[in-house]
């Protein structure tokens, strides 16, 4: 039996590019979290067992790896196809690359930040993107398992966005993906097509095409500035499903795309020039006119985000998360919104020095329907 690796991946707030991020060429701005982590332990084997453990999902999966194939069997309860289907990508690339593959035991654990309690003792997801950082944990502790640099080629970025796209459906941009391999990041998509057409039956071979393909996605490390302050918390028993939320603007595009565009190329204007002041707030001091732009365009493109929902039927933003947003900026916060595709999941906000952060963190910890979150 092998030592056990151990791989971490963070989670993310996406602060801008909410939507518009779909459609490439726009971009988005993410950040990742410097204390809130997946952990995937992996150990391999001298056989060909698999055995999968999510603590925090109470969960585990027996099964075996085809040491030809890469192929695991037999399926996973659904909650842990994530897991499975990342462990079977790793490990047919591995198998790709002339490299003998074994069993495997994995165990993965959340830090407490992705969820939050419940005054019923249960435990309700924080969106802070736990299912992409499980995945790139994984799939770069079993190329780490097998000595080779997760990093090299892009490989470890390309198998997880691919595993994450083949186990949920093929939904979404990849930004999360991207921030849990990378770090804080600007964003663009890699085009839908390059997924599109994966095989559902795919091979070892498949694994190797698709990684040595050229993805058009573009990745720029851009982290806050030093002096601002996250905070971020949930909204007790409330929870967005970002699927449905996408699903619905999706069908508001098909009907009214004239609309639907320019809304889109609206929040993409914005989300540029909060993303180009930012770039000049973070090279060192704050300028207080650069300041000044990044916060008016930051809140222009949250009300057209907004102005996205209303249009397409849905609660992106709904009246008392307007109230909640505003009540921040009195209290301390710079800008604040409900960050990704938005819905009563969690509030995300940004202050400037301790002062301003004390006098926040305050002001929602005051809220009986929110839960802070250390972050």
């Amino acid at each position: 039996m092998s030592s056990i690796i151990e791989s971490k991946a963070p989670g993310k707030i996406l602060w801008l590019g909410g939507y518009a991020i779909l459609e490439k060429p726009n971009i988005g701005l993410v950040t990742t979290t410097d204390n809130a982590y997946v952990t995937a332990r992996i150990t391999l084997l001298d056989n060909n067992e698999v055995h999968l453990s999510a603590q925090d999902l109470d969960e585990k999966y027996d099964g075996s790896i085809n040491l030809t194939t890469g192929k695991i069997i037999p399926n996973a309860p659904q909650r842990l196809n994530l897991l499975k289907t990342s462990c079977e990508i790793a490990s047919m690339y591995a198998l790709s690359k002339g490299k003998n593959i074994k069993g495997l035991r994995i165990s993965t654990k959340n830090d407490k930040q992705f969820a939050y309690a419940l005054d019923s003792g249960k435990l309700s997801k924080s969106g802070l993107g736990a299912s992409a950082a499980v995945t790139v944990a994984v799939v770069k502790g079993i190329l780490t398992a097998y000595g080779m640099d997760p990093m090299e080629n892009e490989a470890a970025h390309k198998l997880s966005q691919l595993a994450h796209s083949v186990a949920t459906g093929k939904v979404g941009s990849g930004f999360d993906i991207a921030a849990a391999t990378y770090g804080s990041i600007v964003y663009e998509r890699y085009s839908p097509g390059i997924l599109k057409d994966f095989p559902k039956a795919y091979s070892y071979n498949d694994i190797k095409k698709i990684t040595e393909q050229h993805w058009d996605y573009k990745i720029e490390p851009l982290s806050l500035p030093r002096n601002f302050k996250v905070l971020m918390a949930n909204f007790i028993n409330d929870a967005a499903i970002t699927i449905s939320l996408v699903s619905k603007v999706n069908e508001f595009k098909a009907k009214n795309y004239d609309e639907y565009s320019k809304l889109i190329t609206k929040i993409n204007e914005q989300d540029e020039l909060a993303i180009r002041y930012l770039r000049k707030l973070s090279k060192g001091s704050i300028d207080p006119e650069d300041l000044a732009k990044f916060k008016a365009a930051f809140d222009s493109a949250r009300l057209v985000t907004k102005e996205l929902g209303a249009s397409a039927g849905i609660d992106i933003e709904d009246s008392e998360a307007t109230k909640l947003i505003e009540d921040c900026k009195r209290n301390g916060a710079l800008v604040a919104r409900l960050p990704g595709a938005g819905g009563r999941d969690s509030i995300a906000a940004i202050a400037i020095g301790d002062k301003a952060y004390s006098k926040l963190k305050k002001f929602l910890s005051s809220k009986n329907k929110l839960k802070l979150l250390e972050v």
